[in-house]
C-alpha cells in the first residue's frame, strides 16, 4: 500500500522505518556510502502497554513519534511503516481464474469466503503470488491480507497527528523477508522465519517464490519476564528480569548432565551458584518456551503438507528472540532443524557516529530496519 505525492522531492531515497508494538516504538533509517547501505539512525520508545489496541494508545505514541523524528538523528518525515498485526486478517486461497475475469477479480471473489466484515469496507493485498505448475489445472496459491478501511484510516491520521508523512503502509511479513534477504541471499529451501516481539510472535515458512504459511501467536517476551518477575519477586523490575534472560535464559539445557567441570567456561568460573541460577531460570521459563515450540510444530506440520518431502533450510530467529540465551541451540534440538538467532546489526553497519549502546539490542529493530529497506523510488 502506497501513498505518492510527486510534488515533493527528498534528498534521501530511504524513509524511516518505524515499527510500533503494544509496548514499544523501534525507528531506523538508513542511506548509502561508500561501504554500501549503513544506518543513519536508530530510536527506541517504551510506553505503557494497551490492552484495546494501539488506537486506544494515540494520545501517549503521538508524543512519543514527534520526538523520535525530532531528536534521534534523523533526516525528513517520510515513513514507511507497518500495519498493527491485531487489526490484519491473514489467510491463503487457492484459486484458478476464470474465462470471463482477471486475477486480481478471482483473488476478491475468494477472498468473499474468509472476510468476516463486507467486502465493501476492506483493503486487499497480496504479498505472495505463486502459479502453480500446470498439471494443477493452472491455479494459484496467493497468500491475502485483509484489513479494514476503517482502521487503516484511524491508523493513517494518527501517524498524520504526529507530523509524519506516510509514503507505504507495509506488513510484518514482506518487512521480514526483506531484512532476511539482505544484501543478497537467496531463499532456495523452505525456510523458517520468526520475529519475536513483546507480547506476539511471527513465524512464518517461506520459499523463493512464495510464503506457504504465516501467523500471528500470542507469544512474546513479556510472558518470560512476567514469569521472572513472579517467581523471583522481582515486583515490576522488568530490566532485571530482561538481564536475567540475556545471562542464563536456556543454557541449563546443555548442562542436565554436566559436572562442575564439564560446564562452560563462563559459567563454570562463577561457580556452583551460577549452577543453581542457570537451573532456576530454566526451570521458571522452559514450561513457557515449550508453547512456543507447540507453535513452530503447527507451522512445520502445515508447511509439510503443503510442500511434501521438502528439506527445510532452517530455522532464523528475529526481534526479541535475540535476547533469550541458547534459545537457539533449545529450539535446533526441539526442532531437528538448524537454527540462528539473527542480529540485524550484522546485516547492517552503522555509519561513522552512530551509535548503540549495547549491540546485542539491536534484534528489536528487526521489523524497523525491513521496513526502512523499502526504498521510495520517488524519493
Amino acid at each position: 500500500m502506497v501513498f505518492k505525492d510527486h510534488m515533493l522531492k527528498f534528498g534521501s531515497k530511504y524513509p524511516i522505518g518505524i515499527d510500533i508494538g503494544n509496548r514499544n516504538i523501534y525507528a531506523a533509517q538508513l542511506k548509502e556510502n561508500r561501504q554500501g547501505l549503513v544506518i543513519r539512525a536508530f530510536s527506541h520508545r517504551e510506553f505503557d502497554g494497551v490492552g484495546e489496541g494501539i488506537f486506544d494508545a494515540g494520545d501517549a505514541v503521538v508524543p512519543l513519534l514527534r520526538d523520535i523524528v525530532k531528536h534521534g538523528g534523523f533526516r525528513g518525515k517520510r515513513v514507511v511503516v507497518d500495519f498493527p498485526s491485531q487489526y490484519l486478517l491473514n489467510f491463503p486461497v487457492m484459486l484458478q481464474v476464470g474465462k470471463e475475469e482477471t486475477l486480481e477479480e478471482a483473488i476478491l471473489r475468494q477472498s468473499r469466503e474468509y472476510i468476516n466484515f463486507p467486502i465493501e469496507e476492506a483493503i486487499i493485498d497480496y504479498p505472495s503470488l505463486e502459479q502453480l505448475p500446470p498439471g494443477d489445472g493452472g491455479k494459484y496459491r496467493v497468500n491475502v491480507i485483509a484489513v479494514r478501511r476503517e482502521h487503516m484510516n484511524q491508523y493513517l491520521q494518527m501517524l498524520e497527528r504526529a507530523g509524519l508523512s506516510v509514503e507505504a503502509v507495509d506488513f510484518g511479513m514482506s518487512s521480514l523477508i526483506r531484512l532476511h534477504s539482505y544484501p543478497h541471499k537467496t531463499i532456495e529451501n523452505p525456510t523458517i522465519l520468526c520475529n519475536i516481539g513483546y507480547s506476539q510472535s511471527l513465524l512464518s515458512v517461506v520459499t523463493r517464490d512464495s510464503i506457504i504459511v504465516q501467523r500471528h501467536v500470542p507469544w512474546g517476551l513479556h510472558i518470560l519476564v512476567r514469569n521472572l518477575q513472579t517467581n523471583l519477586e522481582l515486583s515490576d523490575d522488568r530490566n532485571k528480569a530482561k538481564l536475567l534472560l540475556k545471562k542464563y535464559g536456556l543454557y541449563y539445557e546443555d548442562c542436565l548432565e554436566c559436572t562442575a567441570d564439564g560446564m562452560a567456561s563462563a559459567a563454570r568460573s562463577e561457580g556452583e551458584g551460577a549452577r543453581t541460577m542457570y537451573r532456576a531460570i530454566y526451570q521458571i521459563i522452559n514450561p513457557r518456551i515449550e508453547e512456543l515450540v507447540h507453535e513452530f510444530h503447527k507451522i512445520i506440520g502445515y508447511a509439510r503438507s503443503e510442500q511434501q518431502n521438502a528439506a527445510f533450510e532452517g530455522i532464523y530467529i528475529y526481534g526479541q528472540g535475540t535476547l533469550i540465551h541458547h534459545l537457539d541451540r533449545y529450539l535446533e534440538k526441539r526442532l531437528n532443524s538448524p537454527t540462528r538467532l539473527v542480529n540485524p546489526l550484522s546485516k547492517v553497519t552503522l555509519a561513522d557516529g552512530t551509535t548503540l549502546p549495547d549491540l546485542a539490542e539491536g534484534g528489536p529493530y528487526a521489523l524497523a530496519l525491513g521496513l526502512a529497506m523499502r526504498k521510495v523510488s520517488w524519493l
